[in-house]
């Protein structure tokens, strides 16, 4: 998070850049210019992230650009990955650290460890954002597919059983 001192610095920083005609100038060329993917070559304006007024939004084609994050992503060790969760869901790394520990590495519900490269997901409540235990892949998109609603798990497991 920046602080408003460095927020308000920044801001400076950005009124000074603009204030230079050269450097607007140098804007509008590079805004009227086909784009062109630094990796692949792409130059075709749809394969890009636009705004709404048809702008490009990043220098890399989508594919490009889905493919770069998802390398930085799981560049990361899962310890930095549960890191930027902790701030996320109010609580620490240690915190995350110590409930991975209680439940071994494995997953709250199925008991197994994490079969994908994935590896264990930090379940919250939606509704409070409290964390309630790690979950495999297949766990966690099980119940948000059955929508956090005790009712419809109710429904799936005498469905299950042959009702």
């Amino acid at each position: 998070m920046w602080s408003d001192e460095q927020r308000k610095a920044a801001s400076e920083r950005a009124k000074k850049r603009w204030a230079d005609e050269d450097f607007r100038q140098k804007m509008r060329e590079v805004a009227s210019s086909p784009p062109l993917c630094p990796t692949c070559g792409e130059t075709e304006v749809a394969k890009f992230y636009q705004d709404k007024s048809g702008k490009r939004t990043n220098a890399y084609c989508r594919e490009c650009h889905k493919a770069r994050c998802k390398e930085r992503w799981h560049a990361r060790s899962w310890v930095d990955r549960w890191s930027s969760r902790a701030y996320k869901y109010g609580v620490t790394p240690q915190f995350l650290l110590d409930l991975y520990n209680k439940q071994e590495g494995k997953c709250a519900l199925c008991e197994a460890e994490p079969q994908t490269e994935r590896g264990l997901h930090v379940d919250h409540c939606h509704a409070t954002q409290r964390v309630r235990g790690l979950l495999c892949h297949g766990c966690n998109t099980g119940i948000g597919a059955l929508k956090e609603d005790p009712k419809i798990f109710s429904k799936a497991i005498s469905y299950l059983k042959g009702r």
